[in-house]
């Protein structure tokens, strides 16, 4: 079977999952002479995206000055580099303290809770002649990335002096070999990027013709 024709049977049978194929070079020697350095099953792993509200709010205030009327605008963000904002907290209700006699809170004329993303909101108030000090909370949720490792491929082996696929998802955030070595040791190779596995499993190629996932191809050493 040449490599052409196998290469198109593995995409039609592991697209989705990612795969490594045991490919022979255009001279092939006979099998007697093939000899395996173990056996591996590629490993894809995902990541999905966890949003947990949290009991902390986001604050945000402002204030006016007496002196005829005037308006200000809070500006909300997270309160922390993994929390958001909940864009659909509608209830947020401002809060007002008068700032100078009389009734300055009476007067307050509240703009809409705007969103301009995740992480940024802003509430314009105007008011009339009296002082006051705006303040907007608004309900926050805090985000953490789950990993799930997809289903192992078949076992393909490690052929000295051949060539073998893995086909990587783009979508997944890391991708490795776990192999069965044919000295008994068990071993875990990472595919980070264009980088040999080992000195004996050297980067080929990569083919990222297709629109989903890369086709990587690595040899094995004598």
């Amino acid at each position: 079977m040449n490599s052409s024709i196998t290469r198109l049977a593995l995409i039609a049978l592991t697209a989705l999952l990612g795969a490594g194929v045991d490919r022979a070079p255009a001279q092939t020697r006979p099998p007697e002479a093939i000899k395996s350095i173990g056996t591996c099953v590629a490993i894809q792993t995902r990541a999905t995206t966890v949003e947990t509200p949290i009991g902390l709010r986001a604050e945000g205030s402002c204030q006016t000055a007496e002196g005829g009327q005037q308006s200000c605008t809070a500006t909300i963000v997270p309160t922390g580099a993994d929390i958001i904002l909940d864009v659909n907290d509608s209830g947020a209700m401002p809060q007002c303290l008068g700032l100078g006699a009389g009734d300055a809170c009476s007067s307050v004329q509240s703009g809409p809770l705007v969103f301009q993303s995740q992480r940024h909101a802003t509430q314009t108030f105007n008011t009339e002649a009296y002082g006051v000090r705006m303040t907007v909370m608004v309900r926050q949720k805090r985000v953490q990335q789950a990993t799930t490792d997809l289903p192992p491929t078949a076992k393909f082996p490690l052929n000295a002096g051949r060539l073998f696929d893995v086909l990587k998802n783009r979508s997944s955030v890391a991708a490795r070999l776990e192999c069965a070595m044919a000295d008994g040791d068990q071993r875990i190779f990472p595919i980070v990027g264009e980088a040999d596995l080992s000195p004996s499993i050297r980067f080929v190629s990569k083919n990222s013709s297709e629109p989903t996932f890369d086709i990587l191809t690595y040899r094995v050493g004598p």
